[in-house]
């Protein structure tokens, strides 16, 4: 472990290979567990502020989930974006391939918002959670990411190389050249 610039990054961060097989995982993100992706406050006034753009993607049973309950919903305090009956995120779309996809980055990548989506989205299988009034990012290793990790050790992609435009989105890129940085100088260790 060590601290970023007031971030923790956890050892395994640095070590482990990934990059998401899509074809293999089917997004599984967007539809494993009981609650969405984690928001902020300010994701989801942003996400209220662009929802009749994102709209015309989301299937019928989404919209009306939406409509139904907002785009998040809090659990114990924190906020989570809205899912259809506890399965896929409202946001999502399931394929013919039983592919799900984000609704809010297709929109983003069709020019009609600015807005990617949720940053824990971004960041994942990495989450950001709060370790000694620091954040610190926890690698989770779930099962259904399985292929993401066989791809990412084929090709000899490291985590962090891939969740860097996300980590410079979160972190900047003064901090994220610190954070490559490090992981080049364990990687020379690591050869030697």
């Amino acid at each position: 472990m060590v601290v970023i610039d007031g971030v923790i990054v956890g050892d395994d961060v640095f070590e482990a290979e990934f990059r998401c097989d899509l074809a293999r995982c089917k997004g599984a993100c967007c539809v494993v567990g009981e609650l969405g992706a984690p928001v902020s406050s300010e994701e989801v006034r942003i996400i209220e502020s662009i929802l009749d753009a994102v709209k015309p993607y989301l299937p019928e049973a989404n919209r009306k989930a939406i409509e139904r309950q907002g785009v998040c919903e809090t659990h114990f305090g924190e906020l989570f974006l809205a899912t259809v009956e506890g399965r896929e995120c409202a946001f999502a779309t399931i394929d013919e391939n039983g592919v799900a996809t984000c609704n809010l980055e297709r929109a983003y990548l069709d020019g009609k918002t600015t807005f990617r989506k949720p940053l824990s989205c971004h960041l994942f299988p990495i989450r950001v959670r709060k370790r000694l009034g620091m954040d610190a990012l926890v690698y989770m290793r779930i099962d259904e990411c399985e292929a993401g990790r066989r791809c990412g050790a084929k090709e000899k992609i490291k985590l962090g190389d891939f969740l860097a435009p996300a980590l410079e989105r979160k972190y900047g890129k003064q901090w994220l050249a610190a954070f490559l940085d490090e992981c080049r100088k364990r990687q020379k260790t690591k050869d030697k």
